[in-house]
């Protein structure tokens, strides 16, 4: 059963590594979490605890085989029972969006054992820190208690108006992956052409194609401002492997956007080997809504 009213201290929250929750929060907030599965050929490794961010784009660099990623199997779900070992009566379990992933099918599968009843499971509809933000927006409401009902209702408001959008540095890996053709990338990288992606609704689409990696960037930030105009935000600085680009972008966005409170976050695998090195994006969370 939902708690009546729900808490931090009757209600754990469980993310798995491709919400890209930062370290600090997972911490702050006492989350669990899940990871999500890194495969190279025949070698798989959990992400995060068996392949750091910074071997994983050692390996990319080297490697002759494109990885991919897998959703984590439902015997990775201990962080369930270690939820209720350590005094939880319910647990909120946030999950890569179900377009993209078999995560929530997995949490699904797994919370079968424990009586389904006992869980709030939630599918992100959303990429990286779009998910990530949901979870440390539910952690909030719960550190001030809310009914089952108005945090259902919060909760669902906030799903339906996270968006973000990321320019890639390179199409090399995109053509790895078949998206692009070896001369189609030959010839954009020679133009220094940069896709955008726009991560909406639980996809990640290529909505533009602009000329420089400065371009990009500008691009990024006018469409989340066309998206959000001044309202305020939390927002999810996301790259690959890019800090540094990083931090310029959110320098770039504090003159246009009205940003409270920014997170930095690693995209992770699941995007990045896609995608490639150099990713820099913006995920935007609103901050308008009484969370």
């Amino acid at each position: 059963m939902t708690p009546e009213v729900m808490t931090a201290h009757n209600t754990r929250i469980v993310v798995d590594t491709s919400s890209n929750v930062p370290d600090a929060l997972l911490a702050r907030y006492r989350m669990i979490e899940v990871p999500t599965l890194v495969i190279f050929g025949e070698e798989s490794y959990r992400n995060k605890y068996d392949l750091s961010e910074q071997d994983f784009y050692a390996r990319l660099a080297t490697s002759k085989v494109s990885p991919t990623t897998s959703q984590p199997p439902p015997a990775y779900f201990d962080a369930y029972r270690q939820a209720f070992a350590e005094g939880a009566e319910h647990i909120m379990v946030v999950t890569v969006t179900s377009k993209l992933s078999g995560t929530f099918r997995s949490a699904q599968m797994a919370a079968q054992e424990f009586g389904v009843e006992r869980f709030t499971l939630w599918d992100s509809n959303s990429i990286s820190i779009g998910g990530g933000w949901q979870a440390i927006m539910a952690a909030r409401l719960l550190e001030r208690g809310v009914s089952a009902e108005v945090f259902l209702s919060k909760m669902g408001r906030l799903r339906g108006e996270i968006i973000g959008f990321a320019a890639l540095e390179t199409l090399k890996y995109v053509a790895r992956s078949g998206r692009v053709s070896n001369l189609q990338a030959g010839v954009g990288e020679l133009l220094q052409v940069k896709p955008i992606l726009e991560l909406w609704d639980g996809a990640a689409t290529v909505i533009a194609r602009v000329r420089g990696r400065k371009r990009s960037l500008q691009e990024v930030i006018e469409r989340l401002h066309k998206f959000y105009g001044d309202r305020p935000l939390n927002v999810g600085v996301i790259h690959a492997n890019a800090l540094a680009d990083a931090e310029a972008l959110l320098a770039q966005a504090r003159e246009v956007l009205h940003i409270d409170e920014a997170q930095f976050s690693d995209i992770g695998p699941a995007i990045a080997a896609l995608a490639g090195p150099g990713v820099v994006g913006l995920a935007g969370c609103p901050n308008d809504l009484d969370i």
